[in-house]
């Protein structure tokens, strides 16, 4: 029955997410909430090594006072893969395996405590907007159009242990 439940699940989250792709984003507020839909159905087509520390909670590091972050705060405490989504604020170095997820946008691009989490190899699904530049990323979120879309860097996944089920890997723009 387990099995079953998570097919459904796992093919509810699928039709959401292609549902979504076509969805104009026109207003910026609209497009934050889009984003953050996207991030969290990534979360449920993504697997990380054990965890422990993390316990019953996926944890999302992020800047909670940017545009996404507010939309991203507004999934906190929502089930996702059997845990509870928890947003977070991006770490400093040495608390880089708080976050399963770090969701870097044009408000985080530059930080130093960004940029020292990068640099670690810790299991992050490391999701990126456009907005935030060139860097390394496991998922780019960019607009093409009127739509949102997102290329999969599955070396940078790789890396970092992360791994991610074929089904989104069909979805994406580009796989590299």
């Amino acid at each position: 029955m387990t099995s079953i439940r998570r097919t459904l699940c796992t093919a509810g989250c699928l039709l959401a997410l292609i549902a979504v792709l076509r969805v104009p984003a026109r207003a910026q507020a609209n497009l934050y909430a889009l984003q953050a839909a996207y991030i969290f159905n990534f979360t449920e087509f993504a697997d990380w090594p054990v965890a422990p520390a993390h316990g019953p909670n996926l944890v999302v590091c992020a800047n909670q006072h940017s545009a996404l972050g507010t939309a991203l705060s507004k999934l906190d405490g929502r089930l996702v893969a059997g845990k509870a989504w928890r947003l977070r604020p991006v770490p400093e170095a040495v608390g880089v395996t708080a976050c399963n997820v770090l969701v870097i946008d044009e408000s985080t691009a530059g930080a130093p405590s960004t940029k020292a989490v990068l640099a670690s190899d810790a299991p992050l699904l490391v999701v990126r907007t456009a907005e935030a530049g060139d860097g390394p990323y496991v998922i780019l979120l960019f607009r093409d159009g009127d739509k949102l879309r997102f290329d999969i860097d599955k070396s940078e996944a790789t890396r970092r242990h992360i791994t991610l089920s074929s089904k989104l890997l069909r979805l994406a723009r580009s796989v590299l």
